[in-house]
């Protein structure tokens, strides 16, 4: 009888949680700069993203991000950018989902990223990642988003490929 009451007490607290989330969802896009990697040139990136507030000024935000790095160029040839894919999940702290006005905040996370480039062999890592970001709400359910992040990913060996993204995007939040 106990675990049984525990259990109702727990789903109703679950359902109550999960009613007062907000959602919104969002597209961005931008510039992807390759940091410490002379193998590299500046590239682009975008991706897709949902945001969950859970607390006031907390939000979790999944996504999937596309990012490509421009070719080098050597005195002796060219050579091919890398392409990076993603799925990552970051937290967004002081960020304020369906609000009009002016919003930073700083966002932390991790995520799946898959590298591949031509002649080198593919590299399946977990990174992370940390950024700033504002958004510009103008209206309850439209707002317009400016951020850099750093992505962090584990090439083996104790090395690390970084970059720098650059990106602005839309964000639309449902229910308001």
């Amino acid at each position: 009888m106990r675990k049984t009451f525990m259990l109702v007490v727990l789903m109703a607290l679950g359902v109550s949680s999960a009613s007062a989330a907000r959602l919104g969802l969002g597209a961005y896009g931008g510039m992807n700069i390759p940091i410490v990697q002379e193998d590299q040139s500046s590239g682009t990136t975008f991706g897709l993203k949902a945001k969950l507030g859970l607390l006031p000024g907390i939000a979790l935000e999944p996504n999937i991000n596309f990012a490509k790095f421009g070719d080098a160029t050597f005195e002796f040839g060219t050579r091919t950018g890398s392409k990076v894919n993603s799925y990552g999940v970051d937290a967004c702290l002081g960020s304020g989902l369906g609000t009009i006005g002016f919003k930073m905040y700083g966002l932390l996370g991790f995520g799946y990223y898959t590298v591949t480039r031509d002649y080198d062999e593919d590299i399946k890592k977990i990174g992370w990642t940390t950024g700033l970001g504002f958004e510009i709400g103008f209206t309850e359910s439209f707002g317009v988003e400016i951020r850099g992040k750093l992505n962090v990913i584990d090439s083996g060996g104790g090395g690390s490929k970084k970059a720098a993204a650059v990106t602005g995007g839309l964000n639309y939040y449902l229910g308001y």
